[in-house]
């Protein structure tokens, strides 16, 4: 199983633009016959950007269930009423887990912790390892789950590790949990030239639907 998301940045009025993606991801979890899930980044990324999320086996699949869609006038008219709320041109993304499962969406409220890297060149065996290793301690740690998976396309090498709580409280204790354990430190730290300088980005996600 894999992950599909197609991220968009919204703009005008929060509870319209919110409204419409709220309404899109209704529209699409019905015509595709699988739930869409939809996220709301509250922390590390610009104001407004969200992301609609989905399992799929893989490209087959996900054209598949899409396709119908370019075709399907309801949703067709349902995304043009979209037009004043996105800036910018839609990002997808195809991610397969290298630890972990890509289970049941959770439910709406929940949170998620997104934190990207670059694998550097001539690193890749040792960056997977080293990013099990530390998703294995984080869970370990903390009691939340953490998956990492493998960006497909895109920019070549990107590592995902995602961790999920059912409320901010959760959240806060992770972070607690793992700024607090010289274990971490030490792991972040033997990272070393693993990765692409400056290359590591991360986010907080809330399923707003």
């Amino acid at each position: 199983m894999q992950l599909f998301s197609r991220q968009l940045l919204l703009t005008g009025p929060p509870a319209e633009s919110a409204a419409w993606a709220m309404g899109m991801a209704a529209e699409a979890s019905a015509k595709m016959g699988t739930e869409v899930a939809l996220w709301s980044a509250g922390m590390g990324a610009p104001v407004g950007s969200v992301a609609f999320t989905v399992r799929v086996e893989g490209v087959a699949d996900l054209m598949a269930k899409a396709g119908p869609l370019a075709e399907d006038a309801g949703y067709q008219a349902k995304l043009a009423e979209g037009a004043d709320f996105v800036a910018g041109p839609a990002n997808d993304s195809l991610a397969t887990p290298l630890h972990g499962e890509v289970g049941d969406p959770p439910a709406v409220g929940s949170f998620a912790v997104v934190t990207n890297a670059t694998i550097a060149n001539g690193k890749f065996a040792e960056a997977v390892g080293w990013g099990i290793d530390v998703a294995q301690h984080v869970t370990s740690l903390s009691g939340m789950p953490v998956m990492l998976l493998m960006q497909e396309y895109g920019t070549f090498g990107t590592l995902t590790w995602i961790g999920g709580s059912p409320d901010a409280a959760g959240v806060d204790a992770s972070a607690a949990a793992t700024n607090g354990d010289a274990d971490y430190i030490a792991k972040l730290s033997a990272a070393g030239d693993l990765f692409v300088p400056g290359s590591g980005q991360r986010v907080l996600a809330t399923r707003i639907a």
